[in-house]
């Protein structure tokens, strides 16, 4: 096994692990909600020695970790993806607090989001729940979009293209995210080819790849750049 292949294993091992930990602390979050008993003072600080009072922000630092390691594989859905990964982890321990008989849906019980909340009723909670993870999806979908158009990963997959370390010269905006730049790229066969596209500004700031079709490296309507991800944490 190579160097690489490990290092990459050993980060979905790490993502595996750190997603069972996320699933885990959030599902207890709720599931043992209704069980925490509060100690307050009367100043309006309450504390409580049961697990499931910290649970969230224990679920909070964890996700934080997850989304840190898997941003790798999953780049702009990350936020997204963690965010309803947590939301449906705390829907699903309330529904099995309901089948295991500690609450029902009407019962108005504390959930210790961040401080203790006793205003909601399980199937309010649910309700919240459900709409978070609603919007999870979305930004996650709308993340996992953006970086496939970015990447090109689709294009890149094609036996049809190819891809070259390509550079821009010539930039001249076109609007406020968008110019239009010369891709320079040196093909397969040796030959250096100056193509005309339309690309992001954050390619300004980064490497850039030509992916071209090998039978028409010339051809700007068959050309795309590339904007390949950034390594947030390279391991050599």
């Amino acid at each position: 096994m190579g160097h690489r292949a490990y290092a990459q294993g050993l980060r979905v091992l790490a993502c595996a692990l750190m997603a069972w930990q996320v699933w885990l602390v959030w599902h207890i979050s709720t599931y043992d909600a209704s069980t925490v008993r509060w100690s307050c003072d009367g100043t309006g600080s309450c504390a409580s020695d049961q697990f499931a009072s910290v649970a969230p922000l224990f679920g909070i630092a964890s996700a934080v970790l997850l989304g840190f390691l898997s941003s790798r594989f999953l780049q702009r859905a990350t936020a997204g993806a963690v965010v309803m990964f947590c939301a449906v982890a705390s829907a699903v321990g309330w529904y099995d607090a309901v089948r295991a008989g500690r609450v029902e849906y009407a019962t108005v019980t504390d959930f210790p989001l961040v401080l203790p909340v006793a205003d909601l009723s399980v199937s309010g909670w649910l309700t919240f729940l459900w709409a978070v993870a609603g919007a999870g999806c979305l930004a996650a979908c709308w993340g996992a979009a953006v970086s496939v158009r970015r990447t090109a990963v689709l294009r890149r997959l094609s036996r049809r293209y190819t891809t070259a370390e390509a550079t821009l010269e010539g930039w001249r905006t076109v609007s406020r995210s968008y110019g239009e730049a010369v891709v320079v790229f040196t093909d397969a066969g040796g030959l250096e080819h100056q193509v005309p596209a339309v690309v992001e500004r954050i390619a300004l700031d980064r490497p850039v790849l030509a992916v071209y079709d090998a039978d028409r490296p010339a051809d700007p309507d068959r050309t795309r750049v590339a904007v390949p991800r950034k390594r947030l944490l390279r391991i050599s």
